[in-house]
């Protein structure tokens, strides 16, 4: 099932429905797949072979996911990119094509990796006609590809196939009530992310609308544009919490939208001023696997580090022996696939081999799980510090470091002071040092292990992606200078 067959689809049943607002702006189903069609005629046209993989380096969202749309119809497998240089390191297969935008591209500028064709600007009218195109008959060896952050130092890549795309939308409607009302907001997460490009597909798979927003001052327009759902990140959570209108907004009751917080902890701060809006869950899940397994609700009192099954899949902890850790014994979480999660990672045998086995995922985070099936995320397995010769598990102490502290971000590493003898160190993301009393009772609670040593960045370094995670690594080489 290609995704373009819904905008077909419901460009007859519902066509002057909004398929998508972007930047403000309402492009009606009808309007999408006409711009769909017309696009999958022209690069038609342009691209000779008739199979393999196309890459998009198209920086506006809604013409990236025309020509990606397009492609797919087509038969070809797709990739969108943010950068010639990211290409360039995913070292893509079988690449028959780049498409870029006629008004945003130096064409010359991707020519070494492979053929350089520019589509025309997409053209979004509800009266103009088209001609649904013929599409592909093969979805067995097409898709799209994601790739993940790569905080490890090298990305890995996942494969959405065509072949399973219907049966995936319909899980992951079912799992999040979408239907024709849901106003997704995807903000502006690259299609090369799993929020970026499966929420919208679901969505519209069942008539409804994704949101895409570019613009640096998103928060104003996100707080009045309808949006029913939406996936924020941690840095996103907080300027959304710091807009101005939402503050204007007297506390909603009943019905409201529901928020999702992924890809690291929020502060209590945060959420706080987000709850008196809209119902947040704390998520947790990954690219690999189609639909979160993880969360908790903000409304319940129970404490943020403990987290419920989504019901979604079996999630498990695997101790050293390779079988189920026993109640409070921490070890390695694992997330038992399903024929629609990724088998493994494209053209790397290497790291498929560390994270998938035994008809598992492996996140790569260490957990415990208490006797009422909650689960403790203790934070990688790579970032696990050893503090007055213990193994310490981050996440849980960042955590609770960000709410004492009260800034945006907490990082704790451990290593050697220049006297030479051991410390921890407490990066913090903020503008300013927190107050005096906060940072003695911080230094007393961490006394049992040592010197304790306070670093102040005003922004942490990130990785290149849609999700931008913190860079660890190279914080840590911050805050310990050779």
């Amino acid at each position: 099932m290609f995704i373009a067959q819904y905008i077909f689809d419901f460009a007859s049943r519902t066509p002057t429905a909004p398929a998508l607002i972007h930047n403000g702006k309402a492009i009606s189903y009808r309007a999408f797949a006409g711009a769909i069609a017309r696009a999958s005629t022209e690069l038609a046209q342009q691209i000779a072979l008739p199979s393999g993989t196309v890459a998009i380096k198209i920086h506006d969202l809604a013409d990236c996911w025309v020509a990606t749309l397009a492609l797919q119809a087509r038969g070809y497998t797709t990739i969108c990119i943010a950068s010639l240089d990211v290409l360039t390191s995913l070292e893509v297969r079988n690449l028959r094509a780049i498409i870029v935008s006629a008004s945003e591209e130096d064409v010359q500028a991707a020519q070494g990796l492979a053929p350089v064709y520019a589509m025309d600007r997409p053209l979004f009218d509800d009266a103009q006609g088209f001609d649904v195109p013929e599409l592909s008959e093969d979805v067995q060896a097409c898709g799209h590809i994601l790739y993940t952050s790569g905080t490890t130092g090298k990305y890995k890549k996942v494969l959405v196939p065509a072949r399973t795309q219907r049966e995936a939308d319909r899980e992951r409607c079912g799992f999040q009530a979408y239907d024709s009302s849901t106003r997704y907001h995807a903000l502006g997460f690259g299609l090369w992310t799993g929020n970026g490009y499966k929420a919208p597909s679901s969505v519209w798979s069942v008539g409804g609308t994704a949101i895409l927003d570019q613009r640096s001052d998103w928060p104003e327009p996100f707080v009045t544009s309808g949006v029913t759902r939406a996936t924020l990140l941690p840095d996103q959570a907080l300027k959304l919490s710091e807009c101005a209108s939402l503050r204007s907004l007297p506390p909603r009751q009943g019905a409201r939208p529901a928020f999702a917080m992924s890809g690291g902890f929020v502060s209590a701060k945060v959420t706080a001023v987000l709850g008196q809006y809209f119902d947040l869950v704390n998520s947790y899940g990954c690219t690999e696997v189609g639909l979160g397994v993880l969360y908790h609700d903000y409304s319940l009192p129970a404490h943020l580090s403990w987290m419920k099954s989504t019901g979604a899949r079996v999630v498990e902890v695997e101790n050293d022996q390779g079988q189920v850790s026993a109640v409070n014994e921490e070890g390695r979480l694992r997330v038992k696939l399903t024929e629609l999660d990724a088998d493994g990672y494209l053209d790397d045998a290497e790291a498929t081999d560390g994270a998938f086995g035994k008809g598992y995922f492996y996140p790569g985070d260490l957990a415990v799980q208490r006797e009422d099936g909650a689960f403790r995320i203790l934070g990688r397995a790579a970032d696990v510090v050893i503090l007055a010769g213990q193994k310490v598990a981050v996440a849980p102490i960042e955590a609770n470091l960000q709410d004492i502290l009260q800034v945006d971000y907490v990082c704790l590493f451990a290593g050697m002071a220049a006297t030479g003898e051991p410390e921890a160190v407490i990066a913090m993301e903020a503008p300013e040092l927190p107050g005096q009393d906060r940072l003695d009772h911080v230094g007393q609670e961490f006394s049992q292990w040592g010197e304790v040593r306070f670093a102040l960045l005003s922004a942490f370094p990130r990785t290149q992606s849609g999700t931008s995670k913190i860079d660890r690594k190279r914080l840590r080489s911050l805050v310990f200078p050779d």
